[in-house]
This record gives structure tokens, C-alpha cells and sequence, in this order.
């Protein structure tokens, strides 16, 4: 390294209060402006970025394109698909790339330096040296197949992208407010109306002009040390390319547009929901080198937006009648740096009453009343008597012209006049706050190189600037520690700086600087419209040809789509450096005790084990309290997600008064023992004081783990209670969680605002591409009222109009499972009626106020549920940063469980009324109809609530069998595979998604007969581990299956999960311009590999040790971060600890052969292509609009498949149960 690089610079980021900082080393090239930028951080993980400076000069996607087809091969290298192999046989994931306005990061994520070593110098050839082959250029960016249908991976990708509210908003703004001449006024990904036209010679040329070494920034951050030695070996195979690479590309960004060619523009999207649209408006913002006024502005926009009494809060959605649904306040960092302000769902009768309105609002007579875009009202009358809540807008004018632009220019002229001073010590102390959280999601984001306050993304920033900045045009090479400071920053600025100056910021900003206003229009036809001219091209396309130009077509897609079959030459992977030694990975040390806590000695309580965890890599403690669901009346189950965000949200407290004096001595909350009341009131203010000072963070969920409370999952069915906090404190921190479960005031307000909030987003996020297929199948796939043999029975004409009759069902039927009742097609439906009737409520509607009685009769019955529990089958988990005694851990542990008895009691003594019995229905039933007959019978009710017999007692305290997740693996029997079409005009790609049930076992069966240790002898889960093997060899970058459908264009996205805990194998492909195809290319693949001959071609030991080295990361790349929580759920799966979960893991894993991975094959995949009609296989194809027309012509092609699935076509809508409460 000494005779080739120097030394340039050396810095430190920040990383906290206390912490030591990150270092960061420059080494500058001798002879080229090729520079190598480490960042050594704790951890596992190396995460390796080169940063290529790109601009755009129009929508074709230039640079995005260039980015797929460096992927396909190099010169050194011409195999698709062997960089890809190479990386996941370095324990690491396939390479990953991602286009930014003025950057392309290509980014390899492995468990070890040794593992980058190897992979550099092929990633720097590709990147460097690509093949750009035309035939590449046909598949992966644009092609016409011989149906004229438009396919390609980057037209699949973009085609969601150019039709999304969002995307359009925010390019429409830079379109006006930058030059033409700059990178940011286009849409770096492309348009698909662009992409059509880009050529392979203009991304040749492209090539040549912005890819050099020279240009060329190499980031290592992770687990790298100050001057890895091994990355400079690498760098020296390649040092022939870096000296003679061209000079460096300096170009300067222009300025913004000197004159702006309208204040205000509207731009109709296509959208489904014609209720709602949004406003956008942007400014130009602070050069990238002020670091302090770019600081001062995310301080102040995290305040705007965050805080719930801010200004623009209350005066746009915390209010009776909002004129917007939600904020977002963003500082984009190009060059000039932009600000982006966009209102969301915003009420919006009709374009007809907006056009009317803008025509009005234009008139000679309104603009002689004052109404000009120069006219804004005093802040007496826009705020009245400062209460910014209680305006009452007309809804019907807010598109016309200038009026949301006035609200907003009078609402932040009132932040300067009057906000700031009056609020100064709410804001500042906000402020302060906000700091301390911010270090805490640095700590957490610094390795993630998609969060843009990462230390990579700021590095990349850095080196980028060095380009394009004009501020750092006369830099002698790049500053890369601009963003070293970031904290002490903020804590200056909250230290030293008086009103005065966060004033000047907001006038300089965003009164005095000229704004761009934008109205996003919605259309609901407008989906329609371009299906509509999407199939006449198509249709056009095809009639314009000759019969003689179909067949040259037609031949050469055949052959682009021949050669992008994955072929390495076996000679050329046994090349390949072996794979590093796992066993050199040190995950942190760790050890833990576990104490049963329902022995004979212990009080009854609900929970069976406590865990005391010691990690010493660790600086927190984390607190996690699971309640056990089991007993719980299944009426009460769709209340459940609606509880847990009221112990998340900001509420009060009840205190009896037996409890006042002692909380106010132990727990330091404002409290003071009363004389006459039975309770004592705390606010919320009170309260988030007290949680905010004891927890970093803190949450509730349903389930095991926050981060597998997701979309589609099959809980364990726990409450948990999960806090983070400093090293001490632990007993304080229990006892604020208890107080908050049985104690906080959740009437009638709170649970109204929470419905709401829950109301809103449940319904923005049903439906979207995210939640489509996995909440479908969840919700039809677990037999119930609504489920496939539901589906499979009726008449297709009447579910595929919505007509079938809707029939009553009981909500909590026994056979309802806890998943089901989480479904997001039952809780938007049922949280939107709780909503409805509290807010007839609140209303004053007398008829409202039975159901708001049901509602809270239901939240207290929950209450009364883990109050009266004593199933002994939950869980109290501590991960603690210090050592501690066996003694000493068993003691803190007794103490919680004291606490929780003590709590418990109290509430029993203040709430006297019977147990609720098991499956019991409360004095009167919510009403829920489906559109669709169940196709099984509901049990009858159970008996009314009453006193509790031995039975019940005995179904409360039972705890459940090892493994177990209620209904989660039982499938709805059908008497052949079914499939259903679901055609949504909101959607421009189409998804689809295949789950096959499993009955494979993935983890120890009942510990208490058999020990872990004796079920090893004989590996019982090794299908699992060789199915989840054989996947990841099928769909990662290179594999066989996904290689089949993207690099063919039928699609973009493929995705393979082994849900063996929840039962069942599924297959999503998203972005789908052709769901035919790509459905037939998963049929093909499964029929070539039942052949020995495709067998032995495709799966080989090479494929098998490169599958495992991917497993190992997936498995390891989430430590230290997550250990305590997989400590947690590994108890929940029968292991005594994460030591025993790993080593099951790896005793598997090193069992796998390529024997078991064809037996996983025939037991779990071949079902794809078995023409035994009983497999209740479940399809699911959600298409754009157009798809349904012809009528039942696309739903009739697909029932051409040789397997006997039979599809049907479906509403969306038939699949929402109707509640009424």
C-alpha cells in the first residue's frame, strides 16, 4: 500500500454521547484521483460500496439501465451471473445496486474482510469493463415480445414507479424548480415512455464518459480494519486500469431557474380514490457546504412535522376537520440543496368543483376582495383566538388557486411573529430531546446503507459534492468530514442560538425564498385510460408488421432469451478463492440464566420462565414482558392490535389510590397521596415524561417479535410489553409497562384517536403492492367464514361482480384463529366501524353511545383477561450489558413478578365483577356479514359468561404444546388446487403470488420428552434447513428460477419462502409485465428440475456450498443488533438459548447434501407440476384493470394449465367481511 496510496485525511464521525467516535481514513492514489475511504466499525458486518458519480440528462434512465447490465458480465468475466456467485460464496449476499440523481452505489454486504478481498477486483472489472451486450440490452432493459407486449426488467421496475402519487409529486417539483441542464430535473430510474427510445450505443457512450477510476470512490465500512491490508492487495491486481483511468470529471450543477414559469401547477394522476389528493411545494435550499443552516433546518423540519402541537401540525391535520391527512417535510441533498413540503390526502371533491373554484378565486371580483396570490390574511384572522385547530376551511375551495398556499404562507408568517416566542421553551426542550433519539437511531442505522443519515450515504455524499457542488468546485479533493460534528452541532444550536435566529431561518428559507406550489389532481379513470393506450400500442405494434418482421422479431427476443441462461463453466467456479472460515466470525460472547417462575414456590402469575441474558458487547438493556393470549375470549381477539397501540400511544393514568404514594417515592412520578378521591389522575404529559426519561424506546405488539408483528404473520399468541433502556433502571422500566396495561386511561378519547389514526392507516396500506398477496392468502388460505372453499363454491359470475349474497357469520367463532382476526382485510373493516361509532359518539348521537359501551366493555374485558391470568406460560426476558450473579438475576426477576402480583391484585380489588369465560360472547354481538358463503359450519356459541368452572380454569392455565400456532398450519381442504383473479385498476404491473402447504418440522418438538440435545442424534428438521437451502439456490440474483423470469423481462421481483413455522411455501413475483408467463416459467423450471438430466445440470455441490454460505449471513448479519430478541424467540421455540438455537442451525446446515436437496424438491416443490388434483394449492394473480377485458378472456387463459388449477375472477372488495359494532 505505502508505495501506491497516501495518507490524504483522517477524521471521526460522531456516534453519541459517551461513545468513543468512528474513525474515518482517506487514501488518496499516487496517480490517479482513485481514492479508498474506511470507516471501521464494531460488528460483523463489512459492507463494501463503490460510488460512481452519474448525472441524467433526460427520462430514458441512462444510468439506471447501465447499472442492470453491469450485473451480466465483464470483460475478465463473461458469464451472467458470476459476480453474483462469487459474492454469495464469500459469506455475503449477491451484489446490489442502486441509481441516484447524481450517483450509482454498487454495494457488496459480507461477514468478513477476507470475503471483500476476494470480491473486489471482479466487482471493480464489471463495473469498469462490462460486456453490454445487446442481447443483455434486450432482456434486461426493453424488448418487444411476439405478442407486441412491452417487456424488461427496467420497464417492469419503473412502470409502478412513473404512476405513483409520490414519485410524480416530487419530480413534477424538481421539473420546476431546476435547469433543464440539471441532473435533477429528471427521473434518474427513467419513464417508460423514455426507456423505450434509450439505445445500447447511448449507454455505451455513456459508459465511457462517467465510468473511470478516476471518478471512482471505494467505501469500506463495517468490520474493516484502519488500512486493510488485504483490500490494497486486491486493489493491486488492478492498479494497471487505476493508473491510466482519465482525468477526473468535474461539472458543476447550474443554479435553480432564474425565473420561475409558474407559482403554481396542477398535475392530474391516476388514482383510485377520487376523495383525496395532495398539495407539494418546494424552495431552494442552503448549499450543501452550510452545514449549519442545513442542520438548523432538519432540527426545525423534525419539529413541524413530529410534534404533535406543532404548528403546521394543528393547523393542517391535529384538527376537527383536517385539510390534510398527513405532513412530510424533507430536505433533499443535491446541489443546490431542494426543500420538499408536500400535504397528503388532502379532500378534494371533484376536478369539476376544483376548476370551478380556482375560475371563482381568479376572478375580477375575488381579486378586488383581496384575494390575489400576494394577499394573505392577518394571523388574527387566519388563527382566531391562536387556536390553529379550530378554523373550519371550506373543504370544496382548498384546490382552488392559492388558497392552500395562502394557509400555508400565513400559518408559518405566525410562526415567526408569534410561534417561536411564545413556545420557545416547548421547542427548545424538544429540540434537546430529539437529539438523544437521534443518537439512538444513528447507533442502530449507521452500518445501513439505505438510511440516509448512514455513515455510508454521507461519505458517498461527500465524495459526489467533490463533483458536482459549486461550493466545492475549488476544493483540492473532497471534504469527507463535512458530517462529523452532526451532534455537538445540534447541541450547540440548541445552547446558543435565541429565537431570533431559528426566526431568521424560517424567513430566510421559506417566506423570503420564492416557492413552487403543486396540486396533484386525482382521476380515477386515469388508470383506465392508460391500460387503454398501453394495449392499443401493443395491438398497433403488431397490425404494423409484416408477416416477415414478426419472425425476424420473434427470432431475435428467442435469442436474447437464450443467452441469458446462467452457464459458468465448472472449470472457471472452481477458480474460485474457497470460502472463508465461518468459525473466524466471532458473534458477541454471551451467557444467561433461566429461572422457571410458576414453580410451587411462586405466586400465581402468567408467566412461566424468566430470562436474564448478559451481552457485554451491549451498552442497553432491553426489557421484554410476553402475556399469554391463551384463554382469551375470541371476541375479544380483533381488539387486540387496537389495545396494543394504545399502550404504545400517549395517554394518561389512573392510579388507585393505595398505589399514589408509593409510585411517587419508587417511580418519581408526579403524585401525591389523595385524601378523598378513590384515584388520582396523571396526563399524558405526565406520563410520556415519566416513560421518556426511563426508556430510550419503548413499544407493544402481538406476537413474539417486533419485527415479525408484520403483514401475513401467524403470531405466537403473546401480548409483549418491550422496552429499551440505560444500563439501570430495569425494576422502574417493568413497572411503568405494567402500570401503562392496567392502569392507563384508555376511555373513550384516547381509543377514538388511536381508531382513527389505526382507521387511516390500515386503509392507505390495504391493497398497495406490499400487503396484496400475503394478506390475501392469509386471510383466505386458514379455514373460517370467509376462506378458498368459500372462493372455490360460488358462482363465478357473482364473485367476480360482487354480487353474491351476504351472509351472517359469527366474528369469534372457534375456528376463527388469531391470525385471521389480525387479518388486514378483518381489522380495516372492523377498526373503520370502531371509528365510525365513536365518532357518532363523540358526535352526540344517542344511538352511538350502546356501541361505545360495547367498545370499552371490550378494552376493560382485555384488561381483566391479563389481570386474572395465571396461565404460566408467558414470559419475562432481560438482556443486561453487565455481569451479573446467578442470585442477583433470580432476585430482579422475583421482584418483577412480585410487582406484577401487587399490580394485579389491585386492579382485581378496584374492578370486581366475574372472570370472563373462554370463547364467551359479550350481552350483545357485533354483527359481521361476508359477500361470499362460508363453506364449512360455524360450532355453535359457547355459554354466556358466568362464574368460571373447572374446565375454563383449567383451558387458562394450560399451556399450549410445543411449536404451537393456532390454525396456522392447517389448510382449507379443496377438492383441487384454486386460483383467483383480482383485477385492480389502482395497479400499472401486475403480482403473483403461489403458496403450497407444508407439514415439515423446522424445530425441536416437545423438549420436555425429548432434549434438544437427543433430538440432534438424528436431525429431525434437516427437509427444512435442505428446502430453505434449495430456495435461496433457485432465487437469489443468479438462481435458476429468478434468472428465468427477469432475465426473460416477464417480470422484476421473485421471492421464495419456506414458511415451514406457518405451514406453507410461498412464491411471490412482483412487477410482473407478463403473470402468465412468469406463472409458466416457475411451471418450467419445477418440470425441468424433475428430470435427473436438469437435476444434475442445475444443483451441484458448488451451488450447494455457495447456498450455505448466503444461509450463514442471513443468519449472522443481524448481530449484535438482535441477539437479545432471537434469544427471546428461540425460547419461545423450545431451545434453552441462542447458543442452542445456532447450534441447531449449524448441525443442520452441515448435514445438508445434495440428496436431501432433491428429497426437499420432491416433497415440497414437485406438488407445483403434480396433476394430483387434491394438493389445495392456492393462486393468486392481482393484474391492472385491462386483464379483465376481454370478459373472462384472460381468466379462460389461464385455466388452459395442464394441472388441473381452476381460476376464477374476483372483486377485491368481495373479500371484506362487513362489521357493524
Amino acid at each position: 500500500m505505502a508505495d501506491k496510496y497516501i495518507l490524504e485525511q483522517t477524521s471521526a464521525f460522531e456516534r453519541g454521547s459517551g461513545c468513543k467516535p468512528y474513525p474515518v481514513h482517506v487514501y488518496k492514489h499516487k496517480q490517479a484521483e482513485f481514492r479508498v475511504v474506511v470507516c471501521p466499525i464494531e460488528g460483523l458486518v463489512c459492507n463494501l460500496t463503490v460510488c460512481v458519480p452519474t448525472l441524467c440528462s433526460d427520462h430514458k434512465g441512462t444510468a439506471h439501465t447501465l447499472e442492470h447490465l453491469v450485473f451480466c458480465g465483464s470483460q475478465k468475466h463473461p458469464y451472467r451471473g458470476y459476480i453474483d456467485a462469487l459474492a454469495s460464496n464469500n459469506l455475503g449476499q449477491p451484489l446490489n445496486a442502486s441509481t441516484h440523481k447524481d450517483m450509482t452505489l454498487y454495494k457488496f454486504v459480507g461477514l468478513c474482510q477476507e470475503g471483500a478481498a476476494n470480491v473486489l477486483p471482479a466487482v471493480l472489472d464489471h463495473i469498469m469493463h462490462p460486456t453490454l451486450h445487446d442481447n443483455h440490452f434486450a432482456t434486461e432493459v426493453y424488448h418487444v415480445d411476439h405478442d407486441g407486449r412491452q417487456q424488461g426488467v427496467v420497464l417492469s421496475e419503473m412502470q409502478d414507479f412513473a404512476y405513483k402519487e409520490e414519485s410524480a409529486r416530487t419530480l413534477s417539483l424538481e421539473q420546476m424548480l431546476y435547469q433543464s441542464s440539471s441532473t435533477y430535473a429528471w427521473a434518474q430510474g427513467g419513464l417508460p415512455q423514455s426507456i423505450e427510445t434509450l439505445t445500447r450505443n447511448e449507454v455505451i457512450d455513456y459508459h465511457k464518459r462517467f465510468y473511470s477510476y478516476s471518478n471512482a470512490t471505494l467505501i469500506l465500512v463495517g468490520a474493516f480494519d484502519e488500512c486493510p491490508a488485504s483490500i490494497f492487495d486486491a486493489l493491486a491486481r488492478v492498479d494497471d486500469d487505476i493508473c491510466a483511468s482519465p482525468p477526473l470529471l468535474k461539472q458543476p450543477m447550474p443554479p435553480l431557474r432564474a425565473k420561475r414559469e409558474k407559482r403554481r401547477a396542477d398535475l392530474v394522476f391516476a388514482s383510485a380514490n377520487s376523495q383525496t389528493g395532495s398539495m407539494g411545494f418546494a424552495w431552494e435550499g442552503p448549499p450543501v457546504e452550510d452545514t449549519e443552516q442545513l442542520t438548523a433546518l432538519e432540527m426545525l423540519f423534525d419539529y413541524l412535522v413530529s410534534d404533535a402541537e406543532s404548528p403546521l401540525r394543528k393547523r393542517f391535520t391535529n384538527r376537527a376537520v383536517p385539510i390534510a391527512g398527513d405532513i412530510k417535510l424533507s430536505l433533499h441533498a443535491y446541489f443546490p440543496t431542494m426543500i420538499e413540503l408536500s400535504f397528503t390526502e388532502v379532500p378534494f371533491a371533484s376536478y369539476v368543483s376544483h376548476a370551478a373554484a380556482a375560475a371563482a378565486a381568479s376572478s375580477p371580483t375575488k381579486r378586488r376582495e383581496g384575494s390575489s396570490s400576494t394577499s394573505y390574511p392577518s394571523p388574527t384572522d387566519t388563527f382566531g383566538p391562536l387556536d390553529l385547530a379550530k378554523l373550519h376551511d371550506d373543504t370544496n375551495s382548498l384546490f382552488a388557486s392559492n388558497y392552500y398556499r395562502r394557509q400555508l404562507v400565513s400559518t408559518l408568517t405566525y410562526v415567526v411573529d408569534h410561534w417561536l416566542t411564545d413556545h420557545w421553551s416547548h421547542f427548545s426542550s424538544y429540540l434537546a430531546k430529539r437529539v438523544d433519539d437521534l443518537e439512538a437511531v444513528f447507533a442502530k442505522s449507521a452500518l445501513d446503507d439505505k438510511h440516509p443519515k448512514s455513515i455510508l450515504q454521507m461519505l458517498a455524499r461527500n465524495a459526489v459534492a467533490y463533483h458536482y457542488s459549486p461550493g466545492s468546485a475549488s476544493l483540492a479533493c473532497p471534504d469527507f468530514s463535512a458530517h462529523k460534528t452532526q451532534f455537538s452541532m445540534r447541541r450547540r444550536l440548541i445552547k446558543e442560538k435565541a429565537p431570533d435566529f431559528w426566526k431568521s431561518v424560517v424567513q430566510r428559507w421559506l417566506l423570503d425564498s420564492q416557492m413552487v406550489h403543486l396540486a396533484m389532481i386525482p382521476d380515477p379513470k386515469m388508470c383506465i385510460q392508460i391500460e387503454a393506450e398501453r394495449n392499443l400500442a401493443q395491438r398497433n405494434r403488431i397490425e404494423r408488421m409484416s408477416p416477415e418482421e414478426l419472425a425476424a422479431m420473434r427470432k431475435r427476443v428467442s435469442e436474447a432469451v437464450a443467452s441469458t441462461k446462467i452457464c459458468i463453466p465448472r472449470d472457471v467456479l472452481a477458480q474460485f478463492p474457497p470460502i472463508p472460515d465461518i468459525s473466524k466470525v466471532q458473534i458477541p460472547q454471551t451467557f444467561g440464566y433461566s429461572f422457571a417462575l410458576d414453580g410451587p414456590d411462586c405466586a400465581p402469575s402468567p408467566f412461566g420462565t424468566g430470562r436474564m441474558l448478559v451481552v457485554s458487547s451491549s451498552e442497553k438493556s432491553r426489557l421484554q414482558v410476553s402475556l399469554p393470549l391463551a384463554g382469551l375470549a375470541s371476541n375479544l381477539r380483533p381488539y387486540l392490535p387496537l389495545f396494543a397501540k394504545l399502550l404504545s400511544s400517549s395517554t394518561g393514568l389512573i392510579i388507585p389510590r393505595c398505589l399514589a404514594g408509593s409510585l411517587g417515592q419508587s417511580l418519581g412520578l408526579p403524585v401525591t397521596k389523595p385524601t378523598e378521591m378513590p384515584f388520582l389522575y396523571l396526563n399524558n404529559e405526565q406520563v410520556d415524561k415519566a416513560l421518556s426519561e426511563t426508556f430510550e424506546e419503548y413499544s407493544a405488539f402481538i406476537g413474539e417479535h417486533a419485527s415479525r408483528n408484520s403483514t401475513g404473520h401467524w403470531p405466537v399468541e403473546v401480548l409483549t410489553l418491550y422496552g429499551q433502556i440505560p444500563a439501570d433502571g430495569l425494576q422502574k422500566a417493568f413497572a411503568l409497562l405494567v402500570l401503562k396495561l392496567l392502569f392507563g386511561d384508555f376511555g373513550v378519547d384516547a381509543v377514538y384517536k388511536t381508531a382513527a389514526k389505526e382507521n387511516k392507516l390500515l386503509h392507505s396500506k390495504k391493497g398497495t403492492p406490499s400487503s396484496l398477496l400475503i394478506d390475501t392468502f392469509q386471510w383466505i388460505r386458514t379455514p373460517g367464514p370467509l376462506d378458498a372453499r368459500s372462493l372455490a363454491a360460488a358462482d363465478p359470475s357473482e364473485i367476480a361482480l360482487g354480487t353474491a349474497k351476504p351472509v351472517s357469520m359469527s366474528a369469534w367463532s372457534a375456528n376463527e384463529p388469531l391470525g385471521r382476526a389480525l387479518n388486514i382485510y378483518y381489522q380495516s373493516s372492523f377498526i373503520s366501524s370502531v371509528t365510525t361509532a365513536l365518532d357518532a359518539a363523540v358526535g352526540g348521537d344517542e344511538l352511538a353511545a350502546g356501541q361505545t359501551g360495547r367498545i370499552s366493555d371490550s378494552i376493560l374485558r382485555i384488561r381483566a383477561h391479563f389481570a386474572h391470568c395465571i396461565a404460566g406460560t408467558g414470559m419475562i426476558h432481560v438482556a443486561w450489558p453487565n455481569p451479573m450473579a446467578s442470585d442477583s438475576a433470580k432476585a430482579t426477576l422475583a421482584a418483577m413478578v412480585n410487582d406484577w402480583g401487587v399490580f394485579a391484585e389491585i386492579w382485581r380489588q378496584n374492578h370486581r365483577f366475574s372472570v370472563v369465560i373462554p370463547d364467551s360472547p359479550p350481552l350483545e354481538t357485533t354483527t359481521v356479514r361476508y359477500r361470499v358463503h362460508a363453506g364449512a359450519d360455524v360450532p355453535p356459541r359457547k355459554k354466556r359468561r358466568g362464574a368460571l368452572d373447572s374446565a375454563a380454569k383449567d383451558a387458562m392455565t394450560r399451556a399450549p404444546p410445543a411449536n404451537s400456532r393456532l390454525g396456522s398450519r392447517e389448510f382449507v381442504k379443496l377438492a383441487k388446487p384454486l386460483g383467483i383473479h383480482i383485477a385492480m385498476p389502482s395497479l400499472h404491473t401486475s403480482y403473483v403470488g403461489i403458496q403450497v402447504p407444508l407439514d415439515v418440522q423446522w424445530g425441536p418438538s416437545d423438549t420436555a420428552l425429548v432434549p434438544v440435545e437427543k433430538q440432534l442424534e438424528i436431525l429431525p428438521a434437516t427437509d427444512y434447513y435442505s428446502l430453505y437451502i434449495l430456495t435461496t439456490i433457485l432465487s437469489r440474483s443468479e438462481g435458476l428460477l429468478k434468472n428465468a423470469i427477469r432475465s426473460r423481462g416477464h417480470a422484476y421481483g421473485l421471492g421464495m419462502h419456506p414458511k415451514c413455522k406457518d405451514g406453507h411455501l410461498a412464491i411471490y413475483i412482483s412487477h410482473a409485465m407478463d403473470p402468465k408467463k412468469a406463472m409458466e416459467a416457475v411451471w418450467e423450471i419445477m418440470e425441468h428440475l424433475a428430470t435427473d438430466e436438469g437435476w444434475n445440470e442445475s444443483i451441484d455441490d458448488f451451488q450447494l456450498n455457495s447456498a450455505k454460505s448466503t444461509f450463514l449471513f442471513r443468519t449472522y448479519s443481524e448481530f449484535p443488533q438482535s441477539i437479545a430478541s432471537e434469544d427471546a424467540y428461540s425460547l419461545f421455540c423450545g431451545f434453552s438459548g441462542i447458543d442452542q438455537s445456532l447450534l441447531w442451525m449449524r448441525k443442520h446446515i452441515e448435514s445438508v447434501t445434495v440428496s436431501s436437496l432433491r428429497r426437499a424438491f420432491e416433497k415440497c416443490l414437485l406438488p407445483l407440476i403434480s396433476k394430483d388434483k387434491s394438493m389445495p394449492m392456492l393462486y393468486i394473480i392481482a393484474t391492472p384493470a385491462s386483464f379483465a377485458e376481454p370478459k373472462g378472456s384472460f381468466v379462460g387463459s389461464l385455466n388452459e394449465n395442464p394441472y388441473g388449477i381452476c381460476f376464477k375472477p374476483i372483486q377485491f372488495s368481495v373479500l371484506d367481511p362487513l362489521i357493524s359494532i
